[in-house]
């Protein structure tokens, strides 16, 4: 099989891990069982993941020209993943504090990103050569530079994949979100975030389906320990979950997504792509701990065995 060459844009951050016992409350201290800093990031984690399983993986995006930038790039490229920066002078990396209790829940907490003013005109972002790519996955960060990138690769017939979180729609607006789902082909989208965007009255397939009207072939919802549910050619696909006890659950949505184009680049084929991707979620948040764990293909196969999957399968209404 020809290996596949993902790019991966969007924020780039040094990630600080906290592992604590229980959150702390206004005003209270509480001591960490364990600290970790390592890269993160949609971009880096679908890129990460990707790399994991095979591929010619890159993450195109801006850090500062500190230390902390340089070790994001390190710890890149120990990972296998091709880091493509624009280093912006006398600027700090973006950081991200995340504590984690013993349920696997998590808050972050976000130091500001790099000023607008200092990047480089989405114009020239577009320009990357994309010769070879076959296939970028972005996220809703900076509204001209995701369009930039999105419209450039669909030109060559790049395919495209698409998260989107709620918080990204609030920030965005629901129309400049719907407005740019015609520059995709793949989405995957929170359940509140659907809501968000379809907020009539209608069950969740007919939402999904509504959605998929407005440009992409294939729509993914994922609904956590619900499991997760495909529209794609006329056709709905519900995927459980696995059930597992859940240590961390940073990251597992960008590693469902990179599992799921990685398995569905290869085949076309949204039912396998869903097993895949839903049997890496389990693993990733079963075994990351203070550190992530980005599932093998072996780790993948081995989970499937263990646990079938029963899916169920309709046809949209016309």
């Amino acid at each position: 099989m020809k290996q596949q060459r993902i790019l991966c844009f969007g924020n780039v951050v040094m990630d600080g891990m906290f592992m604590l016992s229980q959150m702390p409350g206004y005003d209270e201290k509480a001591f960490a069982d364990t600290v970790s800093w390592s890269p993160g990031g949609p971009a880096i984690h679908f890129a990460t993941i990707s790399a994991r399983l095979g591929s010619h993986a890159s993450v195109l995006g801006w850090v500062g020209d500190d230390t902390i930038g340089l070790q994001v790039k390190q710890a890149l490229e120990s990972k296998g993943v091709k880091p493509v920066f624009h280093q912006i002078l006398n600027t700090q990396t973006p950081t991200a504090i995340i504590m984690v209790d013993r349920t696997g829940e998590k808050a972050v907490v976000l130091s500001p990103p790099i000023d607008r003013s200092r990047l480089p005109e989405p114009e020239e972002v577009a320009a990357y050569d994309l010769t070879g790519t076959n296939h970028i996955h972005t996220h809703l960060f900076l509204a001209p530079y995701v369009e930039c990138m999105l419209a450039a690769s669909g030109e060559i017939g790049i395919s495209r994949s698409l998260d989107i979180e709620p918080s990204s729609v609030r920030r965005w607006g629901t129309e400049k979100v719907k407005s740019l789902l015609k520059l995709t082909d793949i989405i995957f989208i929170k359940e509140p975030a659907v809501s968000m965007l379809c907020p009539e009255g209608e069950d969740l397939p007919e939402k999904l389906s509504r959605i998929a009207d407005w440009g992409p072939s294939v729509v993914v919802c994922t609904r956590g320990r619900h499991g997760s549910t495909a529209s794609a050619g006329g056709r709905l696909f519900f995927s459980p979950s696995i059930p597992v006890v859940t240590n961390n659950s940073l990251a597992a949505g960008d590693i469902f997504a990179g599992v799921f184009v990685y398995r569905y680049l290869e085949d076309q084929s949204i039912e396998g792509a869903l097993q895949y991707a839903t049997a890496a979620a389990s693993v990733a948040v079963s075994r990351s701990g203070s550190s992530l764990h980005y599932p093998s293909v072996q780790e993948i196969k081995a989970t499937l065995a263990q646990h079938k999957l029963i899916f169920q399968k309709n046809e949209v209404d016309a």
